[in-house]
C-alpha cells in the first residue's frame, strides 16, 4: 500500500513567493496609481468641460459673461488707498460682522448655478446679502462635486473665514475652479508708469471707485461680451484650475466667495504650479509661521504677504503631475505644462490685443 502525504512549501520556497509577490506589486503600484490619476484628471476635465457649457448658457440667457464679483458699495476705505475693491477681506481681518457687514456679494459661480443644474441652490442664496451674511450659511458649506477636481488631498477641508482673527463658524466649502481676471501687473493704470495694471472705474481707490478689471474674461461690478474678446474665443483662457488651501485660515479654493485666490485667478504672469510663483494671501504670514517658507514651497502652495493683509494674486495650481487643467472661452479643455513659455501663458489669460 502507497501513502501519500502532502508536503508542504518549504521557509525558503514561502520566501521566494513573497519577494515575487512583492516585486510584481511594486511593478504593478506605479502602473495602478497612473490609471487611477488618469481617471482623476479626466473627470477634472469634464468638470471644467461642464463649466464651460454653463459659462456659455450663461451668456445665452444674458447676453454677457457673468462677472467675478459683486462688490457692494464704492471705495475701500480699509485698503489705505493702495487697494482696490474685492482684495481686504473684512471678515478674515476680524472687521465684520461686527464692525460692519461684509461687501462681497455673489461670484461668477453662484451666477452659474442654475446652468449647472443647481437651481435649488442658487435660490438659497439670498442674493440681497454678502455671502458671509448667517442666512447664507448652509448654501456656502455645500459641497459642489462640479466645483471639485478628484486629484486634490485637500478640498474636503472647509474654509474658516474668520479664524484668522480667532472666531470659528463663518465656514465655506472649496472648490478648484478660478475665473481669470487677467495676468496684468499689481498696479493701476492711473498711476504713472503702470501700462501693464488693473482698471478701475476712478482713481479714488478710498470713496467712490465701484469697478476693477484686467485683461481676463471678468472683473469686480465688471462683465464682458462674447465680441469683447477680439483675440478669439479659443484664444483665452476662461477657468484656471486652482489648488484648495492645505490649512483652514488657507483661502485658496473656496468656490463662492469672488476673492483673488479663492475662486479668481489674478496677478500671475509667471506660468502655473510652484514655477508661477506664490500666491498673495492675506493669512501667508501665520501660514508660513505654522508649516515654513521652504515646507509651503515643497508642497506646491507658496504665498506672499503684503503690507496691508490682502488676497490679490493667485496662479493655476494642481497636484496632477506636471500639468494644470484649463478651460478656453470657446468650451475647450486643455491640460497646460509647467514648464509653459511665460510669454504665451500671458497671452493665453489676456482678451486684449497689447498684452496683457
Amino acid at each position: 500500500m502507497t501513502i501519500h502525504q502532502k508536503r508542504g512549501f518549504t521557509i525558503i520556497e514561502l520566501l521566494v513567493a513573497i519577494t515575487v509577490i512583492g516585486i510584481l506589486m511594486a511593478l504593478l503600484l506605479p502602473a495602478v496609481q497612473s490609471s487611477r490619476e488618469a481617471a482623476r484628471r479626466i473627470q477634472c476635465q469634464n468638470n471644467l468641460k461642464q463649466l464651460g457649457l454653463a459659462l456659455h448658457n450663461y451668456h445665452d440667457a444674458h447676453l454677457t459673461l457673468p462677472p467675478a464679483n459683486i462688490w457692494g458699495g464704492r471705495g475701500e476705505p480699509l485698503g489705505g488707498g493702495l487697494l482696490p475693491i474685492g482684495t481686504y477681506d473684512r471678515v478674515a481681518m476680524g472687521i465684520s460682522p461686527s464692525m460692519e457687514a461684509d461687501r462681497l456679494y455673489a461670484n461668477w459661480v453662484i451666477f452659474l448655478l442654475p446652468h449647472l443644474g443647481q437651481s435649488t441652490l442658487y435660490d438659497h442664496f439670498d442674493h440681497n446679502l454678502p455671502v458671509d451674511d448667517e442666512a447664507n450659511l448652509d448654501a456656502r458649506r455645500t459641497i459642489l462635486s462640479v466645483m471639485r477636481c478628484p486629484s486634490d488631498s485637500y478640498n474636503e477641508t472647509f474654509y474658516e473665514r474668520a479664524l484668522l482673527s480667532g472666531t470659528r463658524g463663518r465656514s465655506y466649502a472649496r472648490g478648484n475652479y478660478a475665473m481669470n481676471i487677467g495676468p496684468n501687473a499689481p498696479c493701476f493704470t492711473f498711476e504713472s508708469g503702470c501700462n501693464n495694471g488693473y482698471h478701475t472705474g476712478t482713481d479714488d481707490l478710498i470713496n467712490t471707485n465701484s469697478t476693477l478689471w484686467g485683461s481676463g474674461v471678468g472683473g469686480f461690478n465688471v462683465s464682458f461680451r462674447f465680441r469683447d474678446f477680439s483675440n478669439g474665443l479659443s484664444n483665452i483662457i476662461a477657468i484656471d484650475e486652482i489648488r484648495a488651501g492645505i490649512d483652514p485660515i488657507d483661502p485658496r479654493g473656496v468656490w463662492s466667495l469672488g476673492m483673488p485666490a479663492a475662486s479668481i485667478t489674478a496677478v500671475h504672469t509667471q506660468g502655473p504650479n510652484v514655477g508661477g510663483g506664490p500666491d498673495g494671501i492675506n493669512s501667508c504670514t501665520d501660514l508660513t509661521l505654522t508649516y515654513s517658507e521652504t515646507a509651503l514651497i515643497r508642497l506646491g502652495m507658496p504665498c506672499t504677504s503684503s503690507p496691508i493683509p490682502s488676497n490679490f494674486a493667485a496662479t493655476a495650481r494642481s497636484q496632477h503631475p506636471s500639468i494644470v487643467n484649463a478651460l478656453r472661452l470657446d468650451g475647450s479643455v486643455e491640460s497646460m505644462s509647467d514648464q509653459i513659455d511665460k510669454e504665451l501663458w500671458v497671452k493665453l489669460h489676456s482678451k486684449d490685443r497689447n498684452n496683457p
